[in-house]
């Protein structure tokens, strides 16, 4: 069994390098909802079916790399992340994005999702992809999820080339025998 990983294509979006609370909030809602550019990924032959995140930028990238069955859900959507704090003096968007991240590892109350509610839908996802035994899959998803479901797959014995986080629009194979 093969399981392919794709990051969504690159958004269409710029950012500033440094930014108050409300502004990294603005930020990650446009993020959410701008068009992404896409590359010259094309996958057809070598999968069985397609899973996707429901997200805009998920869906049109599988739409373009593969055109066969795709399954739309949400529970392979973005780990979402918002200001972990009100601050009107701007700091460098990096900081947003590790104490975003650094409140979800904690199940922080500020984080419209915590830890243990993502590892629950990525876990739900995975056991339904893995249930489909011998049969090449497609998963095109986001930078954290992606890193969560390589995780999971690594436990069930799943080896593959490694990565912190996803290229966008750049394929990554994990096989098991």
């Amino acid at each position: 069994m093969r399981i392919g990983l794709i990051r969504h294509f690159k958004v269409n979006i710029k950012k500033s390098k440094f930014m108050t609370s409300k502004q990294f909030d603005e930020y990650m809602k446009k993020y959410d909802v701008s068009d992404v550019i896409p590359n010259e990924l094309i996958i057809d032959d070598e999968w069985d079916k397609c899973y996707c995140s429901s997200m805009s930028r998920a869906i049109t990238t599988a739409k373009t790399v593969y055109h066969g069955e795709t399954i739309i859900t949400d529970k392979l959507v973005e780990i979402p992340s918002v200001a972990l704090v009100n601050m009107k003096i701007p700091i460098p968007y990096n900081a947003w994005a590790l104490l975003g991240r650094f409140a979800w590892i904690r199940n922080h109350t500020s984080q419209p999702e915590g830890r243990k509610a993502t590892l629950k839908r990525i876990n739900e996802i995975i056991d339904i992809i893995l249930e489909k035994e011998n049969k090449n899959i497609l998963i095109v998803s986001h930078a954290g999820t992606l890193y969560e479901i390589k995780k999971i797959l690594r436990k069930k014995g799943f080896k593959g080339k490694k990565f912190l986080k996803a290229r966008n629009g750049k394929l990554y194979i994990l096989q098991k025998k």
